[in-house]
């Protein structure tokens, strides 16, 4: 009986030191992975902030699905898209203040500010400071974001555009 519980003993004390290691690598990576989506994210964000498209092709996969229905997918649309929004809300400004990132999964709860100078929703142009959040998923695939999802506080942003 003491020769069983001793192999036993044994026998568990190696498979542990034996997944041990795999496990540690796993999560290392899983660490990394995550580590490189939200500097991903915040890359993302710079461009924004700096109206700089030029960037996008190392954010963006090539072939990136956009579910939204504001824009087609495709790298070449998220640079049409930004444009569009550029020329609405010339100073906009993206500030993260949520993120979860989880494997290939990011998904970031954001603000958006900007001046109201030109024609949204069919709100003329009142020249005051507008903000509105979002909620945005995005699937990562080799380094870029390859896939999204996002939700709008529209309800928000029309209130502050009529002035109610």
């Amino acid at each position: 009986m003491t020769d069983r519980r001793i192999f036993l003993a044994l026998a568990t004390a190696g498979a542990a030191a034996a997944i041990a290691p795999h496990a540690m690598v796993r999560a290392a990576s899983s660490a990394d992975a995550n580590a490189a989506n939200s500097a991903l994210l915040d890359r993302y964000a710079a461009a924004i902030n700096a109206h700089d498209t030029t960037v996008f092709p190392t954010i963006f996969t090539e072939d990136y699905i956009q579910h939204s229905g504001r824009s087609p997918s495709g790298l070449p649309a998220q640079v049409e898209n930004f444009h569009r929004i550029q020329e609405t809300w010339p100073d906009i400004q993206m500030h993260v203040e949520d993120r979860i990132i989880d494997g290939a999964k990011v998904v970031a709860r954001c603000t958006y500010t900007a001046t109201h100078d030109h024609v949204v929703r069919g709100f003329a142009g009142t020249g005051k400071r507008i903000s509105f959040a979002t909620v945005d998923i995005w699937r990562v695939e080799s380094g870029k974001f390859a896939e999204h999802w996002d939700l709008i506080d529209t309800v928000g942003l029309e209130k502050q555009l009529s002035g109610k």
